[in-house]
């Protein structure tokens, strides 16, 4: 009997031994769409993530603990974004979240967040409502303000008078036309036509018909890059001759294969700051490791993820293990600058980065700065 005992309490003296040995670690949340049709988006972020969590965890990791990412697949649908949201706030107790990666999701997400205190940093989501989401909720993407503004003075400063406008029927698309109108619109300028699309549109013909007839000069297409991609490949096929203006969405790999040929000549602005072939060492850095890890380049999806991801991480640092929302917010409150891969990031006194717009065009299949 003795000898029974001198063992159970051997095993328990192991097993205390083993759960103090056993690594420390910081849950830290991802929101993003890793399936569906923005699921491109969602892996891309997924690797900017798991190479800076590599970097983060070979170097110490934070004060000793090992950061850990809990990926959650949101198919870019509002509902399922709450869902994840509170269960990384509920059941992993995370206090700082990355997502989402687009607007229509973080705006319903953000009052999950607020009411827990846990910090939201949104990568590539420009809705202007987000602005005022919440005292947790940040962004490194500019508002659509910008981008809208920025797109709606092209035009208008390029000459055209007349504009269709074409954009998916959600916060984000709503909103960035409702911007471009206000911004292109004159006493000799006018938005001809508006038409709102469903996320799951795949024919677009009977609309393009109706732009076609009124021949504007301009065409604005407003959306993600599968929708974009198909609207802009069935333009092309119906002869439709107005230059074609889109938005930053469509910089990916994907929207050149659904949209082939059509995509030459497109223009669209990009307020990122993401510069791949820039001389500053961390951006050098990141390209260079995330290269080898990949084997392809980084774009906009996978930088600001990436910055995201880090500055989170940099807010536990600067918390003396205080490992909070309100830490991490009180350090981004009182940052003055960080150096990101996606250049200088600043925020102003609602969380929204300051960036400045570049315009690029499609040739040849590639994507240039606009000359």
């Amino acid at each position: 009997m003795k000898t029974i005992i001198k063992q159970i309490i051997l095993a328990i003296f192991i097993l205390l031994i083993g759960c103090n040995n056993s690594p420390k670690v910081i849950n830290i949340g991802v929101i993003s769409p890793l399936t569906g049709d923005a699921a491109s988006y969602g892996e891309k972020c997924k690797n900017a993530i798991n190479l800076a969590v590599e970097k983060i965890n070979n170097s110490g990791g934070i004060d000793g603990y090992n950061v850990i990412p809990i990926f959650e697949d949101t198919k870019a649908d509002p509902k399922e974004g709450v869902t994840v949201a509170q269960k990384l706030v509920s059941v992993d107790k995370v206090q700082g979240i990355v997502g989402g990666i687009v607007s229509a999701v973080t705006l319903p997400v953000a009052p999950v967040v607020e009411k827990n205190k846990v910090v939201l940093i949104a990568p590539t989501c420009s809705a202007p409502a987000i602005t005022n989401a919440g005292e947790f909720i940040y962004r490194v993407w500019p508002s659509d303000l910008v981008e809208g503004e920025a797109i709606g003075n092209f035009a208008k400063n390029k000459g055209y008078k007349k504009a269709a406008i074409l954009h998916l029927n959600n916060d984000y698309g709503n909103e960035i036309a409702r911007i471009f109108t206000k911004s292109f619109e004159t006493d000799s300028t006018k938005v001809i036509f508006t038409n709102a699309y469903q996320p799951k549109d795949i024919d677009f013909k009977t609309v393009l018909s109706k732009i076609s007839k009124l021949s504007p000069d301009v065409f604005y297409i407003a959306g993600y890059y599968n929708d974009v991609a198909r609207v802009v490949k069935q333009a092309k096929e119906l002869n439709i001759k107005a230059q074609i203006l889109s938005v930053t969405a469509i910089e990916d790999e994907e929207f050149i294969k659904i949209a082939g040929n059509a995509a030459n000549g497109i223009i669209y602005p990009l307020a990122t700051g993401f510069q791949i072939d820039s001389k500053q060492p961390q951006i050098q850095s990141f390209v260079k490791n995330f290269r080898n890890k990949y084997n392809y380049n980084p774009g906009w999806v996978e930088s600001h993820c990436y910055d995201a991801f880090m500055l989170i991480c940099e807010g536990l640092k600067k918390s003396n293990k205080n490992f909070s929302g309100i830490s991490i917010k009180k350090y981004l409150d009182n940052l003055e600058y960080y150096n990101g891969v996606t250049g200088k990031i600043i925020f102003d006194m609602n969380g929204d980065v300051i960036k400045p717009v570049v315009f690029k065009t499609i040739e040849n299949g590639n994507y240039i700065e606009l000359k």
